[in-house]
């Protein structure tokens, strides 16, 4: 390489350095820095009259995703204050997209704060459902299209919802000048990570410390699954995960958030060698070269009735059919989409069981969520 393109290169990487730099730069005058121990999309400050909360774009390094200011409505607004999108709290009417936020809400006793919601076809709670019958929580219809005058007529503290990649905003939302909070506690790649996210949202419904105090827990229970995974390490079942739908079989990616809690369950996960942070399709023929001889599967199904082995008779060649060692979980009855994001030890406890029993017979009562499939 020449002297001029050597140059020329480091001046590059440079410039690419100050403007990662540049969009992530922290005001911390005077503000003590707030620790989060694993979620990695958060920054957050205490200032003396508000919090100052900044969530890196999951898809961007380089970018900041929003920047939040967390005053406390009891006070008045301070002057001065840096760039960012004033929340006033407690939150007491908000409007709520995702039904994994719902529960949280409700698991920390502020689901009256809760104004509006979407897809109700899709949340389990039935405080809400009933809620939304006796008219006192608005049903705004598809998140991909809710009802804007609804929403203009409740003129609610802040609407909670999920980021995507490259979505350009969100539409007429952004011109309604209501805080859009992004709750993009779904890209964290660590389970726990996710689940500290509740903390965010303790601050945002005026519940903090019952928020701590929850996750308190649920580290202490998560690690403490994981010591005992480690002790009896003798002992790594090989895992099939996942179901055909279709065509395509799909299947966590070895980098995903579900991967992760394979390995720290202690199984050996067929497709843990895999590069993709999320789902992949693989064609039927693969899965079935890979994992017709793994000791366990376990998959998720949504259905008015529960799967039996006789619905599975096409798969009967393979191992676990053969052993009896099939777990499902039917979502459509069980609430697992609505906790297991805030509560991954629920669902490591119920790997660990399935994974290291020693009994041949598992205790199913034990289980949070799967079952064994019903002959």
């Amino acid at each position: 390489m020449t002297k001029q393109a050597s140059i020329l290169f480091l001046t590059i990487l440079s410039i690419l350095a100050i403007g990662c730099q540049g969009n992530t730069k922290e005001d911390t005058t005077n503000g003590n820095p707030i620790p989060f121990k694993y979620a990695q999309l958060i920054k957050m400050w205490d200032f003396d009259d508000y919090k100052k909360l900044e969530i890196q774009d999951p898809w961007d390094s380089c970018r900041i995703l929003q920047t939040y200011l967390l005053v406390d409505k009891s006070k008045k607004t301070p002057e001065h204050l840096p760039e960012g999108i004033i929340i006033r709290t407690p939150l007491e009417k908000s409007i709520v997209y995702t039904t994994v936020h719902c529960a949280l809400i409700q698991e920390l006793e502020a689901i009256k704060s809760i104004a509006g919601v979407c897809d109700l076809k899709y949340i389990q709670q039935t405080a809400i459902q009933e809620g939304c019958q006796r008219g006192e929580i608005a049903d705004l219809g598809s998140s991909m299209g809710p009802d804007k005058e609804k929403i203009i007529e409740i003129s609610p503290d802040a609407i909670l919802l999920s980021p995507f990649e490259n979505s350009g905003g969100h539409g007429e939302l952004d011109k309604f000048g209501m805080p859009i909070f992004e709750c993009a506690d779904y890209m964290e790649k660590e389970p726990l990570g996710r689940a500290e996210w509740m903390r965010i949202y303790g601050m945002l419904y005026g519940k903090e410390h019952k928020a701590d105090s929850i996750f308190n827990t649920i580290e202490k229970e998560f690690n403490q699954i994981q010591i005992d995974v480690q002790q009896d390490s003798t002992q790594r079942p090989s895992l099939l995960y996942g179901f055909k739908y279709g065509s395509a079989w799909y299947v966590p990616g070895g980098k995903s958030y579900m991967a992760k809690l394979f390995q720290s369950a202690g199984a050996n996960y067929i497709f843990a060698h895999t590069e993709h942070a999320g789902s992949e399709p693989f064609a039927f023929e693969t899965v079935f070269d890979k994992g017709f001889d793994t000791d366990i599967w376990i998959f998720l199904y949504n259905d008015k009735e529960d799967r039996t082995y006789k619905d599975l008779e096409e798969y009967s060649k393979f191992k676990s059919y053969k052993d009896k060692k099939i777990y499902t979980c039917n979502t459509g009855k069980i609430p697992y989409y609505d906790e297991v994001p805030f509560h991954p030890e629920r669902l490591l406890h119920d790997l660990n069981i399935l994974f290291h029993s020693k009994n041949k017979e598992i205790d199913c009562e034990k289980l949070h969520y799967y079952h064994n499939l019903a002959e």
